[in-house]
């Protein structure tokens, strides 16, 4: 594995610090700053906000009725985090190498500036989410000057440089802007301090940020330079008297304190969520680099989510999409429970304009989530890929009922959790309908599953039993609730007992839809290795018309409701379905992985989990650069711990039933369950385990009741 220091820090060096994937990774944030490491030219994209975003009008030559007609776009803002460093009149040149301690979530960048022997220790506060602080130090007596800089928006006043085409279009990429939406610029520079503002036209949002030096002296014979930034983002035009509050108290805390108070957060992160393997501490810093960089990027004020990409890069344009749901929730359900219902508390924010897009879709009642936004309404220009993945609904309900398993706090189901559990669940009603000709099994058509190479299908598997299960949540707390009576609840719970799950008779699996098995295999021996992804070198048609998968769909309703297959079942859909996916997504692996362990196929869950553990770490998808992958990082938790361990919650019980993993005979990792602090220790398929404090919660291993 690239870029290993020890189990707790990566590095870069040499030329390994001028990989292209480099900024991604050494990426830093706090949920709603992130940065991107050093590696890349002075005007490229470096500081992204969550939250903050700009609204562009979605292009269509032939559009329709329904069509989503403006998407969100997040941007990279003005960067306050990088003094103005000079060598010999000269601005400072790229670093000799980088690293990130996971331990604190700090980077320090070295340089070789001659007898300077520069160094950049940098963090983004845990505490407090508008500031970062910077340290510059070097050698006394050498002549380096220092001082507070911001600089603008990249490409704001300026029209954007012209892309060459390089032949292949990707969509997975922001599309480049003609002109600026960057507006307004004011200048609020004085003595030490650097600071401006910037609007985007059309959302509104007022960016403002300064850096301030807070402090300069020499300890043991090094110069030190220490600087506080800060960022405001608000569309009411009160960044600057907040900005300024903000550096005052830095500058009356120092430095040393705040770093404290990081080094404080992390030793609180990591002792309710550490992961370790004796013995194999690449393993561990991979386990690590994820846990940390998804604490990094997560919002936590109810008011984001996280990314497809995290603040780590402009890849999918900083929308929102499932995955932050059925992927990442669940690792902080379990390790940071006030993250997870900050996640579900933003979603409930949204429920109003998920009605709006349940109306724009034709329904006359109940919620419909978006796809992919941050703002809350659908960004989705193609909806066949898009909007038509109806699974998000249940997909959220699955969240929040794992966050009930997780948790026991049901105080978030009055704070509108029941309300969206129930308007979400009547779109089943409203598109599903009970089929005659199949003997009245309640039926989805025209839906796309999480495979998005098979599109506008009847009765995808993954979404009928999701589906299934919303709707029997949503008819048990909706009737607690009051907000439903007692004839839509008959309703709700006829249409999930009677769900169509077809099974193909001769392979004797349940098929990922109706007509899965009747298109023509594709023909994996003629498609060389350049020909994928497949989406970016084949017309959507071509690819529809084959028995072909892009990701795990069929599989994830494995991984995630193993109880719903018997053994024999489990091992036959694997092989099935494998067979036929091509894993162009990095959201695939985890779901094989932790679908093989529920396989009991200790060795193919180790395969999968290894890709997606090192996606991002080795680039294995050639486009890391454009920011992390926030899934596969979330998943490579989640299979260690719902698949490897086989943790799940049955009642008010947490139970274990591990699997041996070649390569994994021993590990450890701690878990927060019904407010107390779980310690498991694995070791093949036995375990162990110990609680935390005088909290008493119910435990069983391999059957068998433990603690209590």
């Amino acid at each position: 594995m690239r870029f290993a220091r020890d189990a707790w820090r990566l590095v870069a060096e040499g030329d390994s610090a001028r990989l292209h994937h480099v900024p991604a990774l050494f990426s830093i944030g706090n949920g709603f700053i992130g940065i991107r490491g050093p590696g890349e030219a002075a005007e490229a994209p470096k500081v992204y906000l969550n939250g903050v975003y700009e609204r562009v009008p979605i292009a269509y030559h032939e559009a329709a009725h329904g069509y989503a007609r403006e998407s969100d776009l997040r941007l990279a803002v003005s960067d306050a985090t990088r003094p103005a460093i000079r060598i010999g009149g000269l601005p400072l040149g790229a670093p000799e190498s980088v690293e990130l301690d996971l331990a604190r979530g700090v980077r320090t960048e070295s340089f070789a500036a001659g007898a300077a022997d520069i160094a950049i220790e940098q963090f983004v506060s845990m505490n407090d989410t508008a500031l970062v602080m910077t340290r510059v130090s070097f050698a006394a007596g050498a002549d380096v000057p220092v001082s507070p800089a911001v600089t603008p928006p990249p490409g704001s006043g300026d029209r954007a440089a012209d892309v060459a085409n390089q032949g292949v279009y990707d969509p997975r990429i922001a599309p480049v802007m003609a002109t600026s939406p960057w507006v307004d610029p004011q200048i609020h520079d004085e003595a030490g301090t650097a600071m401006r503002s910037d609007r985007l036209r059309t959302s509104g949002f007022v960016v403002t940020c300064a850096m301030r030096e807070i402090g300069r002296r020499t300890v043991d014979g090094r110069v030190q330079v220490d600087f506080a930034s800060g960022y405001h983002a608000a569309t009411d035009g009160q960044g600057v008297e907040a900005i300024t509050a903000l550096l005052r108290a830095a500058v009356e805390r120092g430095y040393d304190a705040l770093l404290a108070d990081q080094v404080a957060w992390f030793a609180d992160f990591w002792a309710a969520s550490n992961v370790a393997f004796p013995g194999q501490p690449k393993a561990e810093l991979a386990i690590r680099f994820a846990l940390a960089e998804l604490a990094m990027a997560v919002g936590r004020d109810g008011k984001t989510s996280i990314g497809a990409k995290g603040q780590t890069g402009e890849g999918y344009e900083g929308h929102v999409f499932w995955d932050a749901d059925l992927y990442v929730m669940p690792v902080f359900a379990f390790t940071r429970p006030e993250i997870a219902r900050a996640m579900l508390a933003w979603r409930i924010s949204k429920l109003d304009a998920a009605r709006d897009n349940a109306r724009a879709m034709g329904h006359e009642q109940g919620a419909l989530y978006p796809w992919r936004t941050i703002g809350g309404h659908e960004c989705s220009s193609y909806f066949p890929a898009g909007s038509a993945q109806y699974h998000i609904n249940a997909d959220i309900a699955y969240a929040l009922e794992t966050y009930l398993a997780a948790t026991g706090d049901r105080s978030l189901l009055d704070a509108g959790g029941a309300a969206m559990l129930v308007e979400t669940a009547r779109i089943w009603l409203s598109i599903g309908f009970h089929d005659a000709a199949r003997g009245g099994a309640f039926v989805i058509n025209r839906v796309t599953g999480p495979d998005e190479y098979s599109a506008i299908v009847d009765n995808n598997l993954y979404t009928n039993m999701m589906a299934a299960r919303h709707l029997r949540f949503a008819a048990r707390e909706g009737l607690a609730a009051s907000l439903i009576d007692d004839a839509e609840a008959t309703r709700m719970v006829r249409a999930a007992d009677r769900m169509l799950l077809a099974v193909d008779d001769e392979r004797q699996v349940y098929a990922q839809d109706d007509s899965y098995f009747q298109l023509d295999p594709w023909p994996f021996d003629a498609t060389p290795p350049a020909a994928y992804p497949l989406l970016l070198h084949f017309h959507p048609l071509i690819i529809y018309r084959h028995r072909v998968s892009k990701q795990a769909d069929a599989v994830l309703a494995l991984a995630l409701m193993p109880e719903a297959f018997d053994p024999a079942m489990r091992r036959r859909m694997l092989d099935t379905y494998e067979a036929t996916t091509v894993h162009d997504s990095t959201l695939s692996a985890s779901a094989f992985a932790t679908a093989a362990a529920h396989a009991g196929d200790g060795a193919r869950a180790a395969h999968y989990w290894r890709v997606a553990t090192l996606t991002d770490l080795n680039d294995l998808f050639g486009n890391a650069d454009h920011g992390l992958h926030m899934a596969a990082l979330a998943g490579s938790w989640t299979t260690l711990a719902m698949g490897f361990a086989g943790m799940r919650v049955e009642g008010d019980t947490l139970c274990f039933d591990p699997v041996e993993i070649p390569g994994l005979s021993d590990y450890r990792f701690t878990v927060t369950f019904r407010g107390a602090q779980v310690d498991v220790a694995v070791s093949g398929r036995a375990a162990s385990v110990s609680v935390r404090g005088d909290r008493a919660v119910a435990i069983r291993v391999a059957g068998q009741t433990v603690a209590a």
